[in-house]
């Protein structure tokens, strides 16, 4: 008994005392970040409302899609589960206008442009064009590889056939994907700047330095107060 209330005497003598305009601004910071976040998932909605739209009239040139695009940039931006999120659905509300909608090949449509976004939580916050270029090009040929292989199922035409077929259309793929991937690393730096999404890590390191979390019952977890 003894020496648990030596402990708990200890523990409260390390306890920070914060003073009130520190804990003002401490809170201030917290409405910051939480502002951030809803940004960031009305942001999301957006690319999967916007990539499903844009792929619609694009469909007049095969394979040209926006959706690597728009998945890359949400993992660059917000992390690969966000990246993947983005890429299997707006693969999926865009196949409700498409020609030739929904099908047996929605799954591995979808799972092609998710592995893509998800790519795109690999890259580093400063990646170079060299870097975004790799995981532009390695997204595409995973879509390539998993979409042709997959065709035999569909068709019974054997795998060398269904990419023989299919190289005019990866040709257009890579070529068309490339050129967006140039444009990635502008819109990255164009979104952070204008959602403030650049201070989202400094807000949340701030306070996790006083073992804050999303809720706003923390006063207590702060010890003792200053006037």
């Amino acid at each position: 008994m003894e020496l648990k209330l030596l402990l708990k005497k200890k523990k409260k003598k390390q306890e920070p005392i914060i003073k009130t305009e520190q804990r003002l601004a401490l809170h201030a910071i917290q409405k910051q970040l939480q502002s951030l976040r809803l940004k960031e998932y009305l942001l999301l909605s957006g690319f999967i409302v916007g990539a499903a739209l844009l792929r619609v009239p694009m469909q007049a040139v095969p394979s040209a899609e926006p959706l690597t695009f728009f998945a890359i940039l949400a993992g660059w931006l917000f992390g690969r589960k966000k990246g993947f999120l983005v890429g299997a659905s707006s693969l999926y509300i865009s196949n409700f206008f498409m020609f030739g909608g929904q099908g047996p090949w929605t799954i591995m449509q979808a799972l092609s442009f998710g592995i893509a976004g998800f790519l795109g939580g690999f890259l580093r916050k400063k990646a170079s064009y060299l870097e975004v270029i790799t995981i532009a090009l390695i997204g595409t040929l995973i879509f390539e590889i998993l979409m042709n292989s997959f065709t035999p199922f569909m068709t019974g035409a054997s795998v060398f056939i269904a990419f023989a077929l299919a190289l005019p259309f990866m040709a257009i793929h890579f070529a068309s994907n490339l050129l967006f991937a140039f444009a990635l690393p502008s819109a990255k730096k164009f979104i952070e700047k204008k959602g403030g999404f650049n201070e989202k890590d400094i807000c949340a390191n701030t306070l996790n330095k006083f073992g804050i979390t999303g809720s706003f019952n923390w006063i207590k977890k702060l010890g003792k107060t200053e006037p």
